[in-house]
């Protein structure tokens, strides 16, 4: 009987030291990779929250802007401006929601999320990282009734306290909208 000798040169394999050796490889590229995915990760994340506070400010001027509609369309006895709806006098420490049909100021900025997922200012709900601060100026006088127009500045910020508009950028986590409501009726 004859016997078969086997080849083993046939059969080619990694050796122990060459799988060492690619894993060492892969380890150090990987390792090389991940502060690019963390960077990206923390960009995409400041976008996001630079997204959302532009939004919240845009719905800030705009919820400003239906008060001033409502009051019109009601015939409001303190017109456009009315008291019962605006500030009797041009202020920076103001706050709105879409929850609330009057303008408050009473220096509280903090933004909730509420059972719906709105952002709101009450309290007992889900507090966030943003804030919201309204600002009335009226002119050609100070006071609500006597105004023909108001410049609102709605300013929300993030992980930081407010600063002047001029200096409100997404660098210093804040953004802003401006707003010109005039009195058209």
């Amino acid at each position: 009987m004859k016997t078969r000798a086997i080849k083993l040169r046939k059969y080619a394999a990694f050796s122990f030291v060459e799988v060492m050796l690619s894993v060492t490889i892969l380890s150090i590229g990987i390792v090389g990779v991940m502060p690019l995915f963390i960077s990206n990760l923390r960009v995409s994340m400041d976008s996001r929250d630079q997204i959302m506070a532009d939004m919240l400010a845009q719905e800030g001027t705009e919820l400003v802007q239906s008060l001033r509609d409502n009051n019109l369309v009601s015939g409001a006895s303190g017109g456009i401006f009315d008291s019962a709806t605006f500030p009797g006098s041009s202020s920076t420490n103001c706050k709105i929601s879409y929850d609330t049909d009057k303008i408050i100021c009473d220096g509280t900025y903090q933004l909730n999320l509420d059972a719906n997922k709105f952002y709101t200012h009450n309290a007992g709900t889900v507090v966030t990282k943003f804030q919201r601060k309204i600002s009335i100026t009226y002119s050609p006088n100070s006071d609500n009734l006597s105004a023909t127009k108001a410049e609102v500045i709605s300013m929300v910020i993030w992980g930081n306290s407010f600063s002047d508009v001029g200096s409100c950028n997404a660098s210093n986590k804040c953004a802003y909208t401006k707003l010109i409501l005039t009195k058209w009726n």
